[in-house]
């Protein structure tokens, strides 16, 4: 590192690889899987109730009363049934006539429900991280007197 020209230097520092201590860093960058889930649209169903009207015809047989009166001339003689007497007859006619009532039955039922169920997806990807090797310069090290070594702090 000694060996290293003055200008390599100040390219390196304006780059941010370089501190002053003349010191160049390698980051060693670890990728990680992170593996998660969302809720997603999957389709529905739309339920719509509505009311139609059918026509019906139905026949019915109706009676009908009617009172008459009718004069006809008679020519007989008085009878005791017959003799002067006040009365009073009333008669009245009844007739029927339709009547018409709806029920409302429940004839079936629409039932919307939904489940759930879960299941187990296998997720394979890859990562990618950062290796760094180092290969010892034997003659350039053994002439200065420089010890090699390699430190982790991890």
């Amino acid at each position: 590192y000694a060996d290293k020209d003055r200008s390599d230097t100040a390219s390196a520092t304006a780059t941010g690889a370089v501190d002053n201590r003349d010191e160049e860093v390698i980051p060693v960058v670890e990728e990680q899987l992170v593996v998660g889930k969302r809720e997603v649209d999957r389709g529905g169903v739309r339920v719509r109730s509505y009311v139609t009207e059918t026509p019906v015809h139905e026949q019915i047989r109706l009676r009908n009363e009617r009172v008459n009166v009718e004069r006809r001339p008679v020519d007989r003689e008085v009878s005791g049934a017959d003799a002067f007497r006040e009365r009073t007859i009333d008669m009245t006619a009844t007739g029927e006539e339709a009547v018409v009532g709806k029920t409302a039955h429940v004839v079936e039922e629409v039932v919307i429900s939904k489940t759930a169920d879960e299941r187990v997806e296998q997720i394979d990807d890859t990562v990618r991280r950062t290796d760094v090797e180092v290969d010892r310069d034997e003659g350039v090290d053994a002439a200065r007197g420089s010890t090699f070594g390699t430190r982790t702090d991890r």
